[in-house]
């Protein structure tokens, strides 16, 4: 037996159909024996055809360049080319080619469909096939495919923020896209913020290459990057506090943090409106923790106490004086 005869698309049409002579059918049978590379490909052929039979022709496929992703997806499966002339019935052929296109064009679809992760007022985690786990704050959106495929595992975070532990591997990198920056890691963990069209990238274990253009920093544990609306390149800092883990931690860990600062993540957590009306105030250190279930009221309270500072509401507006 050859297992280097070639056998092409139209013949195991016709051997499907049950049009070849006594020689075409033992050719192809014999092909399919000799090399068990023959036989996956054969079944893998037979299953499109057998998901084509219940096919309905969709008009905005394009089944020319469908058939031809089939025929060169088979090709890369094939071995040396030894063609065969034979007479078959061509209608049908065209007809069932043009059925397994489309059938073929579905399944892609179906495969590497993407899926969209989006939080309104939960906070919610996924795990994406590749094992890694991504947390979402609320009002985010995550679009990743159903299965990575490729050289690379690649997500888009299109807007709020996300925390990422990502499952190790050399050999497929982990690509987060986000507004104008790229994000590429191989196995750590990490967050990301997209707010407004600035980004912020803060690292929590292993490497974290953040790029813009032409200009790429590395982070380390500890480090974080900076990416303003107008700015054409990402700007490399020190993380100043573990506050930007509350919706994870379900905590607000203040060590040692300005109060300015405390004040900008309650805004962010609670949708709030607080203001600091004396500048003499931004920097007085704060050291306490509150919870994320706590009420807005009870945590201004503490550090209304704390400090001695007055807190005056007007409508939704909070202000610290």
């Amino acid at each position: 037996m050859n297992k280097h005869l070639h056998i092409n698309d139209e013949l195991l049409i016709s051997y499907l159909l049950k049009e070849v002579s006594a020689v075409q059918a033992r050719e192809v049978e014999e092909w399919r024996a000799a090399d068990t590379a023959n036989e996956h490909r054969f079944e893998q052929f037979r299953l499109i055809w057998d998901s084509s039979k219940n096919f309905t022709a969709d008009p905005d496929i394009d089944a020319r360049a469908s058939l031809q992703k089939v025929k060169q997806r088979a090709a890369m499966q094939r071995s040396k080319v030894v063609p065969l002339y034979n007479r078959y019935n061509w209608l049908k052929i065209a007809a069932a080619l043009m059925m397994i296109a489309g059938c073929a064009w579905l399944f892609i679809k179906h495969n590497n469909r993407h899926v969209e992760f989006a939080t309104q007022e939960t906070v919610k985690s996924d795990t994406l096939s590749d094992g890694s786990v991504v947390t979402l704050n609320k009002y985010a959106l995550l679009s990743y495919p159903h299965t990575f495929k490729g050289s690379q595992r690649n997500v888009d975070l299109l807007k709020g923020e996300a925390f990422f532990s990502v499952t190790p591997n050399k050999a497929k990198p982990f690509i987060i896209s986000t507004g104008n920056t790229t994000i590429r890691v191989v196995g750590t963990s990490f967050n990301v913020k997209n707010k407004n069209g600035a980004v912020e990238v803060i690292v929590e274990t292993g490497i974290v290459q953040v790029s813009q253009g032409q200009y790429t920093v590395s982070l380390h544990p500890g480090e974080m990057a900076l990416i303003q609306a107008h700015m054409n390149k990402p700007v490399k800092a020190n993380s100043p506090d573990h506050l930007y883990n509350y919706y994870r931690s379900k905590e607000f860990v203040a060590d040692n943090v300005p109060l300015y600062r405390m004040v900008e993540v309650l805004n962010e957590a609670y949708g709030s409106h607080i203001t600091i009306e004396r500048k003499e105030l931004n920097k007085l250190p704060l050291n306490t923790t509150f919870k994320t279930d706590d009420s807005l009221d009870d945590i201004l309270k503490v550090i209304s106490h704390t400090f001695k500072i007055t807190i005056e509401q007007h409508n939704n507006h909070i202000i610290l004086k």
